[in-house]
């Protein structure tokens, strides 16, 4: 199911690239989200088999067409013409993904028990982006469960300075 949605995201993301409109196209697809956020039976009309496709193709237009992008509005419907319109939020996060990685920026949530001030998250964010090589986006998360320090976590990695994986690895030395 993953990988379709990928494929999916990737072939709007691509188009948006040529068309040098990420910034519309996620625009539009955040509408999208939101009214199906707002309407959940709506995906549900979309995707049932009991229903004629010419239908839910029209429910489509009737829907978005005069509010998003012609391309925005076809790719829903390939969606539901291929019955993979309950993915849609995948895609979304899937095309959310490629802007950020084709923008160079990362977000990192950063996860403490007190909220850092804007000191430390300048100091963050400077040694996070000279080690990345990207612009990088903190989002400050409270975790009591933390103890003290941080725990960073950005894309597929995790940079635990929290006192709990400390006294973690203490324990491990210890019981050796």
């Amino acid at each position: 199911m993953i990988s379709t949605s990928n494929d999916f995201a990737a072939a709007l993301f691509m188009l948006a690239m040529e068309e040098n409109k990420l910034d519309e196209f996620q625009s539009d697809l955040l509408k999208v989200k939101d009214a199906f956020d707002e309407n959940p039976d709506y995906v549900l009309l979309l995707s049932s088999p009991g229903i004629p496709k010419y239908e839910r193709i029209a429910a489509i237009d009737k829907a978005f067409g005069e509010d998003l992008s012609e391309h925005v509005v076809s790719f829903i419907k390939v969606l539901c013409e291929h019955g993979k319109v309950t993915e849609i939020g995948e895609c979304i996060k899937v095309f959310r993904e490629l802007k950020k990685q084709a923008e160079n920026r990362v977000t990192a949530r950063v996860r403490s028990a007190v909220a850092l001030d804007e000191e430390q998250v300048s100091r963050l964010k400077a040694i996070l982006e000279k080690k990345l090589g990207s612009q990088v986006k903190i989002k400050q998360i409270i975790d009591k469960k933390v103890l003290g320090g941080v725990k960073i976590e950005f894309e597929d990695k995790v940079i635990d300075g929290s006192v709990k994986k400390q006294l973690h690895d203490i324990k491990e030395v210890i019981s050796g």
